[in-house]
């Protein structure tokens, strides 16, 4: 969660093919969707970078990144796109919980592939599909 008047800390989650590894491209997007979001704040930004695929569990940099979630080290997740953070959907729902249960959101660029908003459909399609059914 993020509190006005404080330094909030953020992670930018930044997962790329063998290709591709400029991340820093997107730091100025990341810096301004932020303002654009939050106005204006203070960030500790802590960059979590990796070259690996996205349907890997054992992503360092990705499991680093849930620990801080789940210590309450982290306000704020940006990301590129829903599939930069995990192409398995186990994985992604996995990874939104934690946010969930740390308060923490998550921001993506893309707006098309926001990863708050596939999550928020999951959820509403989960909560109507069981209406009335007991769940662990």
């Amino acid at each position: 969660m993020v509190i006005s008047g404080q330094v909030n800390k953020v992670a930018f989650y930044c997962r790329m093919n063998h290709r591709d590894r400029d991340y820093e491209k997107y730091l100025d997007a990341v810096m301004k969707k932020l303002k654009v979001v939050y106005g204006e704040q203070e960030w500790k930004l802590k960059i979590y970078f990796e070259v690996a695929s996205g349907a890997d569990p054992k992503r360092k940099k990705w499991n680093l990144l849930k620990e801080e979630l789940m210590a309450g080290r982290i306000n704020v997740v940006v990301s590129v796109r829903a599939s930069m953070i995990a192409r398995d959907w186990g994985q992604f729902l996995e990874f939104m919980k934690i946010c969930e249960d740390a308060q923490a959101e998550v921001l993506c660029l893309d707006a098309v592939e926001n990863a708050a908003g596939i999550y928020q459909r999951i959820r509403e399609f989960e909560n109507a599909y069981f209406k009335g059914c007991e769940r662990k």
